[in-house]
């Protein structure tokens, strides 16, 4: 979610990738989507429709003069399909400039194909920001504990900008491979394709003081004097255990119900 200096505000979703412009009170403006399916004309790449169900856009963020959203998708599309980037860590930022229209978009590379991908977005400048890359594991459970949970600054001013003018369904080739059939930072490399830099800026399971002992962080701000806020998903502290029914999620750290929590770091950016 993000507000803008109007006192609307815009959200992406993981599941379409839709963007949608709502007013103050929570009617909508605008929605920008790939299908087609949107309002006034205006569309997000095809190429986005190749969306990871439940792994789209799950963070959005706007630039300091207002003027561009960017987003990032949470994990490598499915494209072409699942089973050709079974082992991609190749994921895809997206900048929409708000009064034209224009995209463009950034190959971002995980650390690992084995993790949940990136959570948050926030630009810190207008080619900086702020990622959250993590795992799916709670920190300090006894058993199966969390391994990676990081925040890492980017920069997309030297990066490629890996558009498709043509706009086809799964976006520029290369090689007659798609950006995701890369794979990772050599596939890329030898296509001629510069990924956004990345800089460790924050452990959450090393530089805070205690264990952190949630599995989702999901969200970011940036205070006065570069003091960072997370924040946690704890899912309503619920979670669904299938044929059983719902369940209290209890931090396995703690043995307590999750809720949300704000952690504060100071940063050196």
């Amino acid at each position: 979610m993000v507000l803008a200096a109007d006192g609307t505000f815009w959200i992406s979703d993981e599941y379409g990738p839709h963007i949608v412009h709502f007013d103050a009170t929570g009617k909508t403006i605008e929605r920008i989507n790939p299908f087609g399916t949107g309002t006034g004309g205006r569309t997000l790449p095809l190429v986005f429709a190749k969306r990871r169900a439940n792994r789209g856009m799950e963070g959005l963020t706007i630039t300091p003069d207002g003027k561009t959203l960017v987003g990032i998708m949470q994990s490598p599309m499915y494209n072409p399909t699942k089973a050709a980037v079974a082992n991609s860590v190749v994921l895809r930022i997206l900048t929409y400039e708000i009064a034209s229209g224009k995209t463009k978009q950034y190959a971002y590379t995980m650390e690992d194909k084995a993790l949940t991908g990136c959570s948050e977005i926030l630009a810190v400048s207008a080619t900086t920001f702020l990622i959250i890359e993590r795992d799916g594991l709670y920190g300090g459970a006894p058993t199966n504990p969390a391994t990676f949970k990081k925040i890492f600054k980017i920069d997309i001013s030297n990066a490629t900008d890996i558009s498709d003018d043509a706009n086809s369904a799964n976006g520029k080739l290369y090689g007659g491979k798609t950006v995701e059939e890369l794979n990772d930072a050599a596939g890329l490399q030898a296509a001629g394709i510069k990924p956004v830099t990345k800089t460790l800026a924050v452990d959450l399971l090393k530089d805070l003081p205690k264990v952190y002992p949630h599995d989702k962080a999901e969200g970011i701000t940036l205070l006065k004097e570069n003091i960072l806020v997370i924040s946690n998903d704890d899912d309503f502290g619920v979670v669904d255990n299938g044929a059983s029914g719902f369940a209290q999620k209890i931090l396995p750290a703690t043995n307590s119900v999750d809720h949300n929590r704000l952690y504060f770091v100071k940063l050196k950016l």
